[in-house]
């Protein structure tokens, strides 16, 4: 008897769901797509814990009929692709015909629908992927489709998801996604009996972006992008380089042919385009993207949607031709802002009726384009980096003067920490630090970085809190699309809040006002930094459960020196001493290294002296 086996239905629909159906956040996609391609102008979206217990999707779009209302459960049926023809040519959403089908294998689904034209509705029920009822019902035209206990059939999978808040909030994110791209389509949001998001239908997708970032979304420092050609074509805004990327708008959307996509290589693009301005003002935090929202629209001959269970990566025909329209656009729409910038900045300085004193990023422009730098001025930036006493050997008088105090009081002479250790610094980031067998590097950012870690810890599980108060309280208002998540994140966890050193309170869940903060936040910078601690601990806070170890990652992360500081050697021992005083004195708090060392015999291999 042959080994090979054909997969029974019921697992090859559970297999087909652990590609398509990740999270809630999956099963919503899935519906709402489903509800888009079925032309509804109002869709709302309710669900229970996190979408864990209960996520209904209802919409007003076309329903079906009795026999498409049972034909939608099988695996690959679509009315979206008819040809080998189609799948290069997709317009639609959904259109791999996996969705119902995955769902109803790892749920109790109910789908009630009713075309337009008819009285009567259908109504089909599946039980962990098993018809269970079919049925006649009445029904508003339209689609409601309704999942509970997701993955309750599912054990190991269900273990993979993560807290209510963190599974809301990826729901939630992509419902702004999609209002987005949408502005035609009325969006509710329901949460616990909660009403969370309600934006009716407007006329434009500015409006739309204002209802969700704020009235003053379009008023920053945004700039506007259009361009292309019959094969590409580029839509959207982004961020200029004067609000330095900080706030709490910190978005980054793409949407490539009416879908939003995460794409490597438009990533890439967009990095690329802004390295030459952003290197000149020193404004770009390595690794990350400055804010967008982006439309880009390819021939869709030149685009493959069907490389990802979940429709989101895509593959182009020649990345290469993409990659260089986006870089292109980006930049040449760059260079336009910095050289009108440049010459609305010129005619404020050289009028005799100034309005106003010029702005910090100002200056910048200004100085970046005039400054022409002499060799005193090179030589006083290298002063920085390169420190003469490093190496400086004792004169003769030292010498005996250190001889004759060890002889007078030998029981009392120390010679002083930072002689005998003798730090410094390289490029006014890493210390460096010889010890006996060879030279020890250290990152300062992330060496500080890990003993604020485990001081919060510390704090969360009993040691006092170090506080210093404000002289006057910080008032935060919040944009309309982090008013559902924010003040609900602090409320739940203000206990852990007071215990680090926050004084927090929330006002018609608008406004956060804060009257103290912790010692180890010396540079306030009027409240941006709670701002910027708020914005990494959503990105920590995805990744794990514990609400603790996130926030104490993100305080530590934002109030740890950082590199370009230059120290004093009191400053450098004083980091290594606390370093090595914590329990894991060999990694930052998101485990990388914060260490090197280096052996005598790697440098005597490096001059050859040895083998």
């Amino acid at each position: 008897m042959g080994k090979i086996k054909i997969l029974s239905e019921e697992v090859a629909n559970r297999i087909a769901a652990g590609e398509v159906i990740e999270r809630p956040a999956s099963v919503v996609r899935e519906l709402v797509e489903n509800s888009i391609d079925a032309g509804a102008t109002q869709i709302i979206i309710t669900i229970e814990d996190g979408g864990k217990r209960l996520i209904q999707v209802i919409d007003n779009g076309f329903g079906m009929s009795e026999d498409d209302a049972l034909q939608s459960f099988e695996r690959h049926a679509t009315s979206k692709i008819r040809t080998i023809t189609d799948i290069f040519h997709i317009s639609s959403l959904g259109f791999r015909g996996e969705a119902l089908p995955s769902i109803a294998s790892v749920s109790q689904l109910t789908l009630i629908t009713r075309e337009e034209g008819k009285d009567i509705a259908s109504k089909v029920e599946f039980n962990s992927g098993r018809l269970s009822d079919f049925s006649k019902t009445s029904s508003n035209k339209g689609t409601t489709v309704t999942v509970r206990k997701l993955f309750s059939n599912v054990p190991a999978r269900k273990k993979f998801l993560k807290s209510t808040q963190v599974e809301y909030k990826h729901i939630l994110n992509y419902i702004h996604y999609q209002s987005i791209l949408f502005p035609n389509i009325h969006f509710r949001f329901i949460s616990d009996g909660k009403e969370k998001l309600n934006h009716p239908s407007v006329q434009n997708k500015e409006m739309r972006m204002q209802a969700i970032f704020g009235s003053d979304f379009l008023k920053r420092d945004l700039i506007k992008i259009q361009t292309g050609n019959e094969q590409l074509r580029l839509e959207g805004y982004i961020s200029g380089l004067e609000d330095e990327f900080s706030g709490f708008l910190d978005y980054k959307y793409l949407y490539v042919n009416n879908r939003f996509i995460k794409d490597k290589i438009i990533f890439h693009s967009i990095r690329t385009a802004y390295e030459p301005f952003i290197k000149k003002l020193r404004i770009y935090q390595k690794g990350k993207l400055p804010p967008f929202i982006l439309f880009l629209n390819v021939e869709p001959s030149q685009v493959d949607f069907n490389v990802h269970p979940a429709k989101l990566e895509i593959r182009f025909r020649d990345p290469g031709i993409v990659h260089n329209f986006v870089k292109t656009a980006i930049n040449n729409i760059l260079l336009q802002y910095e050289e009108e910038r440049f010459r609305q900045i010129k005619s404020k300085l050289s009028s005799s009726f100034q309005t106003g004193k010029t702005t910090k990023f100002e200056s910048k422009i200004f100085k970046n384009k005039t400054d022409k730098k002499r060799f005193n001025q090179v030589k006083k930036e290298f002063q920085q980096i390169y420190q003469p006493d490093i190496f400086k050997e004792k004169t003769p008088e030292d010498k005996t003067l250190e001889s004759k105090l060890i002889q007078q009081r030998p029981d009392l002479f120390v010679r002083p920490e930072e002689e005998m250790i003798n730090p410094w610094q390289l490029h006014q980031s890493y210390i460096f630090v010889q010890v006996e067998d060879g030279l020890m590097i250290i990152d300062q950012h992330a060496a500080h970085e890990r003993i604020i870690y485990e001081k919060i810890l510390h704090r969360i599980h009993g040691a006092p809190a170090q506080t210093q108060k404000l002289l006057f309280p910080i008032v935060i208002d919040l944009p309309p699309h982090l008013r559902n998540t924010i003040p609900e994140l602090i409320s739940e966890n203000l206990e852990i809040f007071n215990k680090i050193g926050f004084s927090i309170k929330t006002f018609s869940g608008n406004s956060i006002v804060i009257d103290e903060i912790p010692i180890e936040l010396e540079d306030w910078d009027g409240g941006d930094i709670f701002i910027e601690i708020i914005k990494q601990l959503e990105d920590e806070f995805s990744e794990t459960e514990d609400f603790r170890d996130s926030i104490s990652k993100s305080v530590a992360c934002k109030a740890a020196i950082k590199a370009g500081k230059k120290m004093s050697k009191k400053e450098m021992l004083a980091l290594i001493n606390d370093l090595f005083a914590c329990e894991v004195p060999y990694f930052c708090p998101h485990g990388r290294p914060l260490i090197i060392k280096m052996n005598l015999n790697e440098f005597e291999k490096k001059f050859k002296r040895t083998s």
